[in-house]
């Protein structure tokens, strides 16, 4: 938005508003203008005031059910508008995967943040042949992580953001031992002060399980072993969400025709998905529309003219 010309007005969640308000000293500190970057402490009433207010375009990051009222409401007043919402990201390892980089990825992509990011890899389908030595060195490097005080360097795992958030990925655990998954590792609250919930892998996921079908915002890995890659693709698509997706293999070709079949606005091969200012951002389906970042988010917020000059005079240009 800023390269294009633009000017900010941030609302942060009512959860991280400090992290708004830094990020605002971080710009002034900068030496950029007034007014130029602002942050907007407030309700969900604020938020709609300022929707309703002279901005010329909305962007929003958050759950599916907020970004549709703020689309709602950014169309009534006829304002552009980028929706950055949920996302089950699908996290396929092929027969030819190499293990061990799969689980660290694994790790990476499931634990980072405890869990709490849209890209967040939130659903594990594993080949048959190689399910067995993956699932044991994803638990392995899963259970070495150090949850505490996410202020200290040595912390792996933080706290859920709040108490809804640990009543809710909870609540999705318990659905789904009901329903008959095995839980490997974790599996339970955390007691003491903070919310926080074990770092949990569990298996044995079926379809009509909330773990198979919400988003899973918190430290909880469900695995599915697959027949083929065939059925990875199937089980990957079968969600509301397409925000983004990661393939594990040794075969580039492979991965390449695979990408193409995934229902999702990002495909990472052998990495998990990170944001890069290089590479458009942004989902489909219920995960949103519209893209941040690259050239193409910074097309989101600009007017696109034309102008033409016409050098003959006497030309007739016909308009229908």
């Amino acid at each position: 938005c800023l390269m294009a010309g633009n000017v900010i007005v941030m609302k942060p969640s009512r959860v991280t508003m400090q992290s708004g308000i830094e990020i605002e000293k971080a710009f002034t500190e900068s030496g950029m203008p007034d007014g130029i970057f602002q942050t907007l402490v407030g309700s969900v009433e604020s938020a709609n005031h300022l929707i309703d207010s002279d901005v010329n375009a909305v962007t929003f990051t958050g759950s599916t059910d907020a970004g549709a009222k703020v689309g709602q409401r950014a169309a009534m007043n006829l304002k552009k508008c980028v929706l950055e919402l949920g996302g089950s990201d699908p996290f396929i390892v092929l027969d030819d995967a190499i293990i061990e980089k799969a689980a660290e990825g694994a790790v990476k992509g499931r634990f980072i943040n405890c869990g709490q990011s849209c890209v967040a890899s939130k659903r594990f389908f594993v080949g048959k042949n190689i399910a067995k030595d993956f699932i044991e060195l994803f638990i392995k490097k899963t259970s070495q992580l150090k949850v505490g005080d996410p202020t200290l360097i040595e912390t792996d795992i933080g706290p859920l953001s709040s108490k809804g958030g640990l009543e809710t990925i909870s609540g999705i655990v318990e659905d789904a031992k009901e329903k008959g998954a095995e839980i490997l590792l974790g599996g339970s609250e955390i007691d003491g002060n903070g919310y926080f919930y074990q770092p949990t892998i569990l298996t044995n996921v079926k379809p009509n399980m909330r773990i198979a079908k919400e988003e899973t915002f918190g430290p909880v890995a469900p695995i599915t072993v697959v027949e083929n890659e065939s059925e990875a693709v199937r089980l990957a698509n079968n969600t509301e969400f397409g925000l983004g997706a990661s393939i594990w293999t040794k075969d580039l070709a492979k991965a390449e025709k695979m990408s193409r079949r995934i229902e999702s606005g990002i495909v990472s091969v052998n990495n998990v998905v990170i944001s890069d200012p290089r590479i458009p951002f942004g989902g489909i389906k219920h995960s949103g529309f519209g893209r941040e970042l690259s050239r193409y988010g910074i097309l989101e917020f600009v007017n696109i003219k034309s102008v033409r000059f016409y050098d003959n005079l006497s030309h007739h240009h016909y308009v229908e």
